[in-house]
């Protein structure tokens, strides 16, 4: 599956990497899916609801000069546990633009043993279950 502009959150997460979207089962139409598709958590996000990003119109907090704290704790626990940076992500598409963003991420997560696409939640490709990735 080609990667699309509008799997990109807010946070920079590329929501087409996320194990809630693959899952076969009670799949995440991801965090720009209409609101009633999405836990009610979601629809509070605080990254989201940010004034600056609403009032700015932006799609991703890519414009924003100074990453807020909850920006910055997701992408520590991101960083930490996923070896995935929303900071990087959004410092990516603001110095790119989001097709490069985007054709960085079908490079990076694809599974060298057979090209699907590969969750950033799990160690394993979730096709063959390959672990032979970054």
């Amino acid at each position: 599956m080609e990667m699309k502009a509008e799997w990109i959150a807010t946070c920079g997460m590329n929501c087409r990497l996320c194990y809630g979207v693959i899952r076969p089962k009670g799949a995440c139409m991801g965090c720009n899916a209409p609101d009633d598709s999405k836990p009610k958590s979601c629809n509070k996000c605080k990254i989201v609801m940010c004034e600056k990003s609403i009032s700015n119109g932006w799609n991703t907090c890519a414009p924003c000069d100074k990453p807020c704290r909850r920006l910055k704790d997701l992408d520590k626990r991101y960083s930490t546990k996923y070896h995935m940076s929303m900071v990087d992500n959004l410092a990516y598409i603001r110095d790119n633009g989001m097709d490069a963003f985007l054709q960085q991420q079908a490079v990076r997560f694809k599974c060298p043993s057979c090209g699907a696409v590969l969750c950033v939640h799990r160690e394993e490709c979730p096709e063959c279950k390959s672990t032979a990735w970054e």
